[in-house]
């Protein structure tokens, strides 16, 4: 894979992170507002949190619709390195670096939503119903 795909990649997954992090913040002080029974902030934070969530959805939307525009062996390699593959040449470092720091963080989120969830919904937890 060329360096400027690999460039452009890393610019979204690094955009990914930053959202993310948005996410997770919002998510944080969801946490705290539940543990402190405040429906009202709970209300508003569920309400801020949709933002960044669309965001989220819009830009791997866009990196889905980028792999489509590649060529079929670099869309591959693409693919296989935003699910978390492994570097496989120098140059793919940075990327998959920044894939492996959004994971750590998309876990951290999924693991405090479900937190949160099982702590608002009890036994009738979006978790609880689909595992």
């Amino acid at each position: 894979m060329d360096s400027k795909t690999l460039d452009e990649l890393f610019l979204k997954t690094r955009h990914l992170y930053v959202k993310l992090a948005e996410f997770e913040d919002i998510t944080l002080e969801l946490a705290q507002a539940v543990d402190r029974r405040d429906e009202v902030s709970v209300q508003m934070l569920l309400n801020m949190r949709e933002d960044p969530a669309n965001q989220l959805q819009e830009i791997n939307s866009g990196l889905r619709a980028r792999l489509m525009e590649l060529p079929e062996e670099e869309a591959i390699r693409a693919r296989e390195l935003l699910e978390g593959a492994p570097q496989a040449a120098p140059e793919e470092e940075r990327i998959c670096a920044q894939i492996s720091q959004n994971m750590r963080l998309l876990r951290r989120c999924q693991d405090l939503d479900r937190r949160i969830s099982t702590r608002i919904d009890g036994k009738r937890s979006f978790y609880n119903k689909f595992r």
